[in-house]
């Protein structure tokens, strides 16, 4: 689904919260291999910083458990993910509050997220995904360096549709990269003002952020946390969509010797 075309709910913390950078790419219909092509000509903390992403379709779901606490407008939900139990509930539990104590913003949520639509992809887990570089188009400027990060900014792609380019010229992309060699450390599409990308669509506010941690044993950066806001209106229809996610504990139960794109 594109941006206008979220309607489902005020917050929903979906499958495609949770599946890691690759199902957050397939959200924006990025053109494979476009970007990718463009590296050669990036600065080289960033194209060291995605050198560790791995292929999206190596990254399976089976091999992930965590803990994930999902923000909603009815309070928060603690879950967990184990990819070992893929057969009740879709690997997810509840932790917290119990499902007697869930409002029914909260149970609509919940019943989302354990139960995806057939045409998301599922595939994905936390690690950054390769599929993350091709929402890196246009000229990469460094906006803002520091003694931990150097901050690059870029004009978004999003797709080649007539739409997709359309939102892509009123956002504004900053990707930041760790200086002490750990990877990517966060991923940011924003819209500095309200803009309309079609007659019926006005976007009054768009923030996406994608932050990842580097752990202990694995060669790619992972994902730990996930927020959006998109308010406006498609349609004649209000837009009002807030996602939060954070993501700890994080287990990851595959072969770490073949996590690497490049090995």
């Amino acid at each position: 689904a594109k941006p206008a075309d979220h309607r489902r709910s005020k917050t929903r913390p979906s499958s495609t919260s949770w599946a890691g950078l690759g199902a957050i790419v397939a959200l924006w219909s990025a053109f494979h291999g476009w970007a990718l092509a463009k590296q050669d000509a990036w600065p080289a903390p960033l194209a060291t910083a995605f050198a560790s992403a791995v292929e999206t379709e190596a990254d399976r779901r089976e091999n992930w458990r965590f803990l994930a606490d999902a923000y909603t407008v009815d309070g928060p939900l603690a879950l967990r993910f184990d990819g070992e139990h893929l057969d009740v509930e879709n690997g997810w539990s509840l932790v917290s509050p119990s499902m007697d104590g869930l409002t029914a913003a909260q149970r609509t949520a919940y019943a989302e997220i354990i139960s995806p639509d057939e045409d998301e992809d599922d595939a994905g887990g936390l690690f950054l995904a390769m599929d993350a570089a091709e929402l890196i188009g246009g000229e990469i400027r460094l906006l803002a360096e520091t003694d931990t990060a150097l901050t690059y900014t870029f004009t978004p792609y999003l797709g080649p549709e007539e739409m997709d380019i359309a939102i892509a010229r009123n956002l504004v992309g900053q990707v930041s990269v760790r200086r002490d060699g750990s990877g990517l450390a966060s991923i940011r599409l924003h819209a500095p003002e309200r803009f309309r990308p079609h007659l019926v669509v006005r976007i009054d506010s768009f923030d996406l952020v994608m932050e990842f941690q580097r752990l202990d044993g694995l060669t790619a950066p992972v994902l730990s946390r996930l927020s959006s806001r998109i308010e406006g209106s498609a349609a004649f229809q209000d837009l009002d969509e807030v996602t939060e996610m954070t993501f700890s504990e994080v287990e990851y139960l595959g072969d770490t010797g073949r996590v690497s794109a490049n090995d």
